[in-house]
């Protein structure tokens, strides 16, 4: 296997980057992997590196959260290989609804294994995502929210960013139309899912499947501060589609348009302002995940960790 290593170190407390990354290159170099490993300095570094390196290897592993995958992807284009996902960050919404382990050794482990999974992505215009895009008091949040703040507080940044936002920031009205369905709808939030979850494991629709081909739209029909956090408060609640005033849509191709200039955001970084055509690729990038066996959890996971951490080398492996 040839593959680069790409982290982002500014993703997670920096503690733990000193204590997982050391272990996975380690784990990497016992498996007779040949690799290379980049950090990424700025905004856009990931995309360039994997459009660097892309006819030199076999898979990209990331070391990093939501938004650090979806640049690799971006990077890879129309000509995809398979991505190896190490959890850290944040938020890591895809390594859950993947069924992925948060310990890097595990999945480490799992990549070096090789069972992949081909899941859908998402295009808005021309940019891919993996999870979600969204507008409203959400995505003025993500436009408020620093690196720094997000770093430190998690995710109670974008709350105390939402807050923030609704204070200072005007929501405005848009329109959403399901291509090919003749359904068109208005509102102040619309949230188009290709993941089940929402801002980590909280559950946008059981049903939703992150390579069913469809993507499902959330469109929230009020606009006051209070409506909207009822409506936040309610998905965390998983009471959403309880609610009269939120009405649930799914197709292939979603666009959303708005009179005055909105904020969008994908997978927690920031997207271009509307008009906006979202659509799917179906089953377009595969990904490492856990087999058909059960994933070691509690007491197996500890062993599984010691015996990757600890057991001595035996392997030669080259690094490129």
């Amino acid at each position: 296997m040839k593959t680069i290593l790409i982290v982002n170190p500014q993703a997670g407390r920096r503690f733990f980057l000193n204590l997982h990354l050391p272990q996975v290159i380690k784990l990497l170099e016992r498996h007779g992997v040949s690799f290379r490993v980049f950090f990424t300095r700025h905004s856009g570094h990931a995309a360039n590196l994997v459009r660097r390196f892309r006819d030199q290897i076999d898979c990209v592993l990331v070391f990093g959260g939501d938004g650090t995958i979806r640049e690799v992807v971006k990077g890879l284009e129309d000509r995809p290989l398979p991505i190896g996902i190490i959890p850290f960050g944040t938020v890591n919404v895809l390594a859950l609804d993947l069924g992925i382990s948060l310990n890097p050794i595990i999945a480490t482990t799992s990549i070096l294994a090789g069972h992949t999974r081909r899941i859908d992505v998402g295009y808005v215009n021309s940019e891919p995502f993996l999870l979600m895009v969204s507008t409203g008091l959400d995505a003025m949040a993500v436009h408020t929210v620093g690196l720094r703040f997000k770093r430190y507080l998690g995710q109670m940044a974008y709350v105390l960013g939402m807050i923030w936002s609704a204070l200072t920031d005007r929501v405005r009205r848009i329109q959403i139309s399901v291509e090919g369905q003749n359904i068109t709808d208005r509102g102040y939030l619309a949230i188009v899912s290709n993941s089940r979850y929402y801002a980590g494991p909280y559950t946008l629709d059981e049903d939703v499947r992150i390579d069913d081909g469809i993507l499902n739209v959330i469109l929230f029909k009020k606009s006051g501060i209070l409506d909207t956090l009822r409506l936040l408060i309610n998905i965390l609640a998983n009471r959403h589609r309880m609610m009269p005033d939120v009405s649930f849509y799914s197709g292939k191709v979603i666009h959303i348009r708005s009179r005055g200039r909105i904020k969008m955001q994908m997978d927690g970084d920031k997207a271009p302002s509307p008009p906006a055509r979202i659509s799917i690729r179906e089953r377009f990038l595969p990904v490492f995940v856990h087999g058909e066996e059960k994933r070691p959890e509690g007491l197996e996971a500890v062993k599984t960790v010691l015996a990757n951490v600890f057991t001595p080398s035996t392997t030669k492996f080259i690094r490129r």
